[in-house]
């Protein structure tokens, strides 16, 4: 099998390929740096040759160089793809083939020994001149070391039939790893003026990319959440990287260079289109969007660097093999973190637990995947982003803290001399309830009725009076409820209009 792989490795030579000293990794690509050695030969026309070799996953209108430190300039770019040995799967298995061979030899020298001894007790002759009591000790003895060889022989047997058959398993995968290859690009660059004896440049890499995992961690009796963000990365590039400065970026950047034409602005009746012809370029949108969205040891803290379109992270110098995930921490931070208790009675009679934490300096956090934890226990698994100065988060509810609504009175009527009128009735309750055993802060929160047609009369009254909100549409309550205590809210609603109007009372009603 050796002179097989020789033989194969002899027609078809390995190609030296350059190694990344720099890659920024997007959330679905990669932007590679590499600086690659040449040897130049004279082209046509004065001009010198070089090769150069990338993955397959290159795209090849990417490829950008840097400036020749000979002053040359790079006259004309061709590609090829071809078929290459996958080295980097085939060392490791030679390794691998290595050592299972000399475990072979090991346990085959083992076996053997073991296999002389038995014949050397088998071979022995009882002397005459023995005593019968001597005779039976040796005898015993004898016994003794052949179950014991016998023993330990079927064991040697055992394992060397587990050997070849994980010998032939690594020759196999070997044999499949020289067969298969992979394809690379193999660009021809020719120099106009003094040969390079080096070239940099930059590509864009396909089959590579990175996703954020976050963590939070809520404790409302500390007032913060604990956050820890790390990243998941990966590439297929069929090459390890191995030592390479590593970036994260959070979005793809831009590339359009040119601006787009202006439209006409035109003037003309409105065109009515369906919900469902309408939600599709806004499904496209968010799809858009949520696309944006092994531990080493001591690592450097990595350090924001902020672009003009997107942001990235410094990780320092890293290792990342070629097929394999990796994770590397990011952050972690104890975030100021203010804690009340959400009510929605109109939807649900649950306290939803929610924290409204603000940052000295904006935050850009792109979509990933996240654990909601409070207290130490895991609460929900959902999607996370964050882009700005404050952030609000829900941990989950709390089964201690409750809201009734009991409905008191809900009429509807007519009024008034010749009964032009009608009337809309309605009286509630709401109760929250607080069985803790300490103070919880509660917000309530209820929809504000609003008059759509100046024909229509709201009165509202609220005991004890909502707060002055930004948001017209919300009724808020804002209140401390100490341990065992509730607080009681009392609505009244009252709706008129002309008795012509067609009325709908909306949803709450």
């Amino acid at each position: 099998m050796s002179k097989i792989l020789t033989a194969i490795m002899l027609l078809f030579p390995c190609w030296a390929w350059a190694a990344p000293t720099q890659v920024t990794l997007f959330p679905d690509s990669a932007q590679v740096e590499e600086a690659s050695a040449v040897t130049p030969e004279t082209g046509e026309a004065g001009l010198s040759a070089c090769t150069l070799i990338l993955p397959g996953q290159a795209d090849p209108a990417s490829l950008r160089f840097g400036r020749l430190a000979s002053g040359g300039t790079i006259a004309d770019l061709s590609w090829k793809t071809r078929r290459e040995q996958n080295q980097s799967a085939i060392e490791p298995l030679n390794q691998r083939l290595n050592a299972l061979k000399a475990e072979r030899g090991e346990t085959l020298a083992e076996l053997e020994g073991v296999r002389g001894r038995m014949a050397f007790w088998k071979a022995q002759t009882l002397p005459a001149e023995k005593t019968v009591a001597a005779l039976r000790e040796l005898a015993g003895e004898m016994g003794t070391a052949l179950r014991e060889d016998s023993s330990r022989a079927q064991s040697l047997e055992t394992r060397l039939e587990e050997l070849n058959t994980k010998i032939a398993w690594v020759e196999k995968e070997i044999a499949d790893a020289v067969g298969q290859g992979r394809t690379v690009w193999e660009v021809s660059v020719l120099v106009a003026g003094q040969s390079p004896k080096e070239l940099t440049y930059a590509y864009t890499l396909r089959d590579c990319g990175w996703a954020p995992l976050y963590r939070l961690e809520a404790s409302p009796a500390r007032g913060n959440i604990d956050f820890s963000w790390q990243a998941k990365v990966w590439q297929r590039s069929g090459q390890d990287w191995n030592g390479v400065r590593l970036h994260l970026a959070t979005m793809q950047p831009q590339t359009q260079a040119e601006p787009s034409d202006l439209p006409p602005w035109e003037v003309g009746p409105r065109q009515v289109f369906r919900k469902a012809m309408a939600g599709a370029p806004m499904m496209a949108m968010r799809s858009d969007a949520a696309k944006e969205e092994m531990f080493e040891s001591a690592p450097p803290e990595p350090v924001e660097v902020r672009h003009s379109t997107y942001a990235a992270w410094d990780m320092g110098q890293k290792s990342v093999p070629a097929g394999d995930t990796r994770i590397f921490e990011i952050e972690q931070a104890a975030w100021p973190t203010s804690f009340v208790h959400l009510f929605r009675p109109s939807l649900d009679s649950k306290a939803f637990i929610q924290a409204k934490a603000e940052f000295t300096e904006p935050k850009e956090l792109p979509p990933g995947m996240a654990f909601f934890f409070i207290d130490g226990a895991m609460v929900d698994q959902r999607q996370f982003s964050l882009s700005g100065r404050e952030a609000t988060m829900f941990f989950g509810t709390d089964p201690l803290l409750t809201c009734d609504t009991t409905l008191t009175d809900k009429k509807t009527g007519e009024k008034g001399l010749f009964k032009q009128k009608q009337t809309f009735v309605r009286q509630w309750t709401m109760t929250v309830f607080n069985a803790a055993d300490h103070p919880v802060q509660a917000r309530i929160e209820e929809p504000r009725p609003l008059p759509r047609d100046e024909r229509i009369t709201i009165d509202f009254t609220a005991k004890p009076e909502p707060l002055t909100e930004d948001n017209p549409e919300i009724l808020a309550w804002n209140s401390t409820i100490a341990p065992g205590k509730e607080l009681a809210i009392s609505l009244d609603l009252k709706i008129s209009a002309p008795e012509d109007l067609s009325i709908d009372p909306g949803w709450r009603w």
